[in-house]
């Protein structure tokens, strides 16, 4: 089972053109934000609505029913039957209840836990949405715990203890276009999802893994770097902090996928010169002087960088460069009216 993100190759490379066209379910519009990936996915037959011709995308989704929707297109019909024979391991879980098979597969592929860890499964708890993106990932076969873990940094008013054992589910949701902030500056991994919610989110992952959230992944860093230079203006580091980092988590998302394109390279430099200003700035409310003037210093340098990726993102790096400057003059002025007169 732990070879079953290969079985998803056929899934992936299924042409997406006229998906469409098919027949929409009556309460969701082609307007619904949830629209396209839903019937992305039932083109894929990966999920299905009522018999009503109803989709309920405001229905709330239990754990058992989120596994399914990512297991059952992973597997055979001949690994479903030898499951639906085994017994379970979790103690509430009866042998007949119409998910054990699916829970089994799972835990086999390590795509949830079991014992000894884990004794119950809780499969009529509602579904959250860190656990169902570290799902998709385990799934996928992705490697979130090693995969950018050069990069631990608090992400939002909700992600700030990095030891949480979410984090590195959210960090590669940043990065894999899972997840995005809200517009009240959190990435809610507690939020228990609707179907709607759970589509969108897989959705994207699988979008991503055909590499086509690059443009998407861009979209969201230039949008972080807003948020910056927003929260700059108020003064607001701690803000500041959390939307640097998740902006060079998107833009190393989209190089992780296309890590050849000019802009992608720019777009890397660019939100590590932004990252270096805004510890510049930590620094110059802490008084470090010095340290100031070097992240200054190493944020100039990025955006020339970035400049020599591609020659698009110039403005943007001469904006930087432009803060960089005054960042370090200011940080000289502060630290010669620090030192002692020699008179």
């Amino acid at each position: 089972m732990r070879t079953t993100p290969l079985l998803l190759l056929a899934l992936l490379v299924v042409p997406t053109a006229g998906f469409a066209e098919e027949e929409s379910f009556s309460d969701l519009p082609s307007n619904h934000y949830a629209h396209e990936a839903v019937m992305y996915l039932k083109s894929q037959g990966i999920i299905s609505g009522y018999d009503d011709g109803t989709f309920k995308p405001d229905n709330q989704v239990n754990r058992a029913e989120a596994l399914k929707i990512i297991v059952a297109p992973l597997i055979t019909q001949e690994q479903l039957a030898q499951a639906k024979e085994a017994n379970t391991v979790y103690s509430d879980i009866n042998n007949d209840d119409w998910y054990k098979p699916y829970v089994e597969l799972a835990r086999a592929a390590s795509i949830i836990d079991g014992p000894p860890k884990k004794e119950v499964f809780n499969g009529s708890n509602p579904v959250i949405k860190v656990e169902f993106m570290k799902m998709v990932q385990e799934a996928f076969g992705a490697k979130p715990k090693t995969a950018f873990s050069e990069i631990v940094l608090p992400l939002s008013q909700d992600v700030t203890n990095t030891d949480e054992w979410y984090y590195p589910y959210m960090r590669y949701g940043i990065t894999a276009s899972m997840t995005m902030i809200s517009g009240e500056g959190t990435l809610m991994p507690a939020k228990q999802l609707t179907r709607a919610e759970t589509a969108v989110i897989l959705y994207r992952y699988i979008m991503y893994e055909q590499k086509r959230r690059t443009q998407s992944l861009l979209s969201e860093a230039e949008s972080e770097i807003l948020i910056i230079l927003s929260f700059l203006e108020q003064n607001n580091i701690e803000e500041a902090e959390f939307a640097s980092a998740r902006a060079l988590l998107a833009a190393r998302g989209a190089h992780a996928s296309r890590p050849d394109e000019s802009i992608v390279q720019g777009a890397v430099k660019i939100t590590e010169a932004f990252r270096a200003l805004v510890r510049g700035y930590r620094a110059g409310v802490n008084k470090d002087f010095d340290e100031t003037i070097r992240l200054a210093g190493e944020s100039w340098n990025l955006s020339d960088r970035a400049k020599e990726k591609d020659a698009g993102l110039g403005k943007i790096a001469d904006q930087v460069q432009a803060i960089s400057k005054s960042m370090a003059d200011s940080a000289r002025a502060e630290k010669a009216g620090d030192e002692p007169s020699n008179e």
